[in-house]
């Protein structure tokens, strides 16, 4: 039903690795023949060679997105450490003592699972906001994070550093209605927010319980999703045909009203934003626009004023 969330192993991932002996005398060659070259983008300065860095010298990143790493994951990811090494280095930036992890802390577990005494990692500075895009960034790219922990990254993003949604999906290269739709699946109840992050259900589904209102409701139906199986269109025709969940809604224009929800459903997906449409058989009605922070609504005022 939820298709599995990439992580990056596999035989593609073996592929592209080199064993430790090699990478260890190139990085030797690297840091010989190679100059230090500094880049500025956003303020951002790195060492474009990578070092080898003892592993015991780096601490995690508090601010690290991702925060479930699966044990058999890392395990397998381990032994493929063990064959081929690693060859896509970690990020690390300098710290007071040692140096603290940006991106990479799947590589870095596994690398420790592996015994290995140093791991290769590009030293990058910049401010406190700066490395956490940085993470982000990273992170998305290679698909490590779940839905939720995409979504709580771009929120921590606005919330921490006053960033609006089109700040946010300017600096991680996604469509600010993407990033929109990933923060509107964190105000599912915490019990349905589990069952995504397990697997249990897929983004999609996420995507269409979002748009209920009604918090029990969202539960029951998140809840008959999991134990039926449904697909995310079996989901959406249940939301709207489900005695057990509808018992409670006063009679009224079914046909309008499933119409209503149809066009409510689409103008959710397209912009990212929650509508709420109320119409009367007479042709007339409502659409409300709602926002939750002065962040949203600005980015709903500059939505509409471009559109």
């Amino acid at each position: 039903m939820a298709k599995k969330i990439a992580l990056g192993k596999g035989i593609a991932s073996l592929i592209q690795e080199t064993p430790n002996e090699i990478l260890s005398q190139s990085l030797k060659d690297l840091d010989k023949q190679t100059e230090k070259k500094e880049t500025k983008s956003n303020n951002v300065t790195e060492d474009s060679s990578p070092l080898l860095i003892d592993i015991n010298t780096i601490v995690a990143n508090p601010g690290q997105p991702r925060k479930i790493f699966k044990e058999k994951d890392l395990e397998e990811l381990a032994e493929s450490i063990k064959q081929n090494g690693i060859i896509q280095p970690i990020l690390v930036s300098k710290a007071e003592k040692g140096f603290e992890l940006i991106a990479g802390e799947r590589r870095l577990r596994a690398a420790k699972k592996a015994g290995l005494e140093k791991v290769p990692a590009i030293i990058k500075r910049g401010t406190d906001k700066e490395k956490m895009v940085m993470s982000i960034i990273e992170n998305v790219q290679r698909s490590d994070l779940n839905c939720v922990e995409e979504a709580l990254a771009y929120y921590n993003l606005m919330d921490d550093f006053k960033l609006s949604q089109e700040e946010v999906a300017k600096r991680v290269g996604k469509e600010r209605s993407t990033v929109a739709n990933f923060l509107r699946i964190l105000k599912l109840p915490r019990p349905v927010l589990e069952m995504v992050q397990k697997d249990l259900l897929s983004f999609g589904h996420a995507k269409v319980l979002a748009s209920i209102q009604e918090r029990e409701k969202s539960l029951r139906l998140a809840e008959m999703a999991v134990a039926e199986q449904w697909s995310i269109r079996e989901l959406e025709k249940k939301m709207k045909s489900n005695p057990v969940v509808e018992k409670t809604k006063p009679e009224g224009n079914k046909e309008l009203e499933n119409k209503l929800d149809d066009l409510r459903t689409k103008l959710e997906q397209r912009t990212g934003f929650h509508f709420q449409i109320k119409g009367k058989k007479v042709g007339n009605g409502q659409i409300v626009l709602k926002y939750t922070n002065e962040a949203e609504f600005n980015d709903i005022f500059e939505y509409l004023m471009k559109s």
